[in-house]
């Protein structure tokens, strides 16, 4: 007769679970799912917060690309109106630099500071708009020609549109032939931010219609007047002769006019510097060159002399080689000028290192004061420049010792349009053209960027100091080790790739097999 088998009772199963080997697996499992589960939760809640505070993520670039400036932290917090940053294409192309990506450019860097900029003010969004999802929101600014890449930055009072020209910069290195890449987001954010947060945008004209040499339309004013778009000054173009002056102008530009002005267009510009209701400066500004032919242009001069103002068609020329520019085969035109020590801190107070003022007319002042007006000069030559005279360009030849002297290259006539000097009516002449060309005012190397920045802010009577916020320029394609592609390929392949990897699995393996036998 067969004994039935006994069902295990509550002894046997204390017994299985007092088993080591039973205890430490049980153990191992719940250790292990508990282990996993805190790392889960960690990375969903470290997720969540470094979405919702972009200040948690550490930036590990070594130029700190991915963290605000000062100035643009200070600029993002100062913001009091509702402002909306959009993000022209869909996020992952930004986030994972998939545009233009040929030229590797880091467009995920500006999503990073435009997240900064969020966090940092409420007032501060951020959107991403697909243009192919969303065509009338890109039919609404047509006249931006908006595409992926481009961000526009809008408030109630305005907008600005930044594209990829105004986030980078692109240089090749003259020693390597190698192409460096610059980031300038932190500041073209921060200036746009700005810009469309001002009540009143200091507005600057440039007058066509003369034959002018220097023109803003893709041409050789085109740097200079970025500059100006730049540091937060609205640039419009219009035609003296056939148009008004554009609504609100404080400063009208004159890039080398060729021919005459009519007796029409005089009394437009009296117009505009004699309104006494004016409630800022109003300056009509000329740039001068060695070929006008001022014998020709009667109205225009004759409206400069009542300015006590009046350029000479000879150039300047510096007979110290010190004083002269020397990457140009040490042309005596391509001459460094400084500010006329008796102005500075009444007119500007910089140093402007390396101001250039290459081919330069001199200005000469006619008076130095009237009833009404009072003269000024603003830049000049060393004391070791003289001027080409008509018999040393018959002879062919420089003297060996000219009689030198200073020479004014900028200078300003002013009168006062209040009792309080708050307000002024100007004319200012500037000898240089050339010195307002990309070669001196889109190089951090020479002081003309930021002298013409400040000018134009002194004319204008900009005194807040954001308006002309700088905008550096950081390298973000820097190279930080040196090695072979066979180097290289070792080290990112073979031992990365292969050999870290395959240690990790053999130990695991080793680990399992010897808790197998617990």
């Amino acid at each position: 007769m067969c004994k039935m088998a006994k069902k295990p009772g509550a002894g046997g199963l204390r017994s299985l679970l007092g088993k080591d080997k039973f205890k430490h697996g049980s153990a191992s499992v719940v250790f292990t799912a508990v282990f996993i589960a805190v790392i889960i939760a960690l990375n969903v809640i470290v997720s969540v917060l470094t979405t919702r505070f972009p200040s948690m993520n550490i930036d590990l670039t070594r130029e700190g690309l991915n963290s605000l400036s000062e100035e643009a932290m200070d600029v993002a917090k100062n913001v009091t109106r509702d402002t909306k940053i959009y993000f022209i294409g869909a996020e992952e192309k930004y986030r994972e630099d998939q545009l233009y990506s040929n030229y590797g450019l880091k467009f995920s860097q500006v999503s990073n500071l435009a997240d900064r900029m969020q966090e940092a003010n409420g007032h501060i969004s951020v959107e991403y708009i697909d243009p192919d999802l969303n065509p009338q929101f890109i039919s609404r600014y047509a006249d931006d020609n908006l595409s992926s890449g481009k961000i526009v930055v809008e408030s109630d009072l305005r907008h600005k549109t930044l594209d990829a020209n105004d986030l980078f910069s692109m240089r090749s290195n003259s020693q390597t032939g190698a192409t460096e890449y610059y980031s300038k987001a932190d500041g073209a954010l921060a200036n746009a931010l700005y810009l469309v947060n001002l009540e009143n945008v200091p507005v600057i004209s440039v007058a066509t219609g003369h034959g002018e040499l220097l023109t803003t339309e893709d041409g050789n004013l085109s740097s200079f007047a970025d500059l100006l778009e730049d540091n937060n000054f609205e640039v419009k173009t219009f035609n003296l002769l056939s148009e008004d002056i554009p609504e609100n102008t404080q400063l009208i530009f004159f890039g080398v006019p060729t021919t005459d002005f009519t007796s029409e267009e005089i009394e437009k510009l009296s117009d505009f510097l004699d309104d006494e209701n004016m409630t800022s400066s109003h300056t009509l500004f000329f740039v001068a060159y060695p070929s006008q032919d001022w014998a020709n242009m009667k109205n225009l001069s004759s409206f400069l002399e009542e300015w006590g103002l009046a350029a000479q068609t000879n150039v300047v020329l510096e007979s110290d080689a010190n004083n002269i520019l020397s990457t140009y085969s040490a042309d005596p035109r391509y001459i460094f000028a400084s500010l006329n020590d008796d102005q500075r801190g009444n007119v500007l107070t910089g140093e402007y290192n390396n101001l250039v003022m290459p081919n330069s007319v001199p200005i000469e002042r006619l008076f130095t004061s009237n009833s009404e007006i009072a003269t000024y000069s603003v830049v000049e030559s060393a004391d070791t420049a003289y001027v080409l005279t008509d018999e040393m360009m018959e002879s062919g030849e420089l003297p060996e010792d000219p009689d030198t002297e200073k020479q004014t290259l900028v200078a300003v006539a002013q009168r006062y349009m209040d009792n309080y000097g708050n307000v002024r009516a100007g004319v200012v002449m500037d000898g240089s053209a050339l010195s307002f060309t990309e070669t001196y005012v889109a190089n951090s190397t020479f002081g003309n960027n930021m002298f013409f920045t400040d000018l134009m802010k002194f004319l204008t009577d900009v005194n807040d100091t954001r308006v002309g916020l700088s905008i550096k320029q950081t390298q973000f394609n820097t190279v930080d080790i040196t090695a072979s592609s066979q180097v290289m390929f070792f080290v990112g392949f073979v031992l990365f790739t292969v050999t870290v990897p395959a240690a990790v699995l053999i130990v695991g393996l080793v680990i399992f097999l010897k808790r197998r036998h617990l």
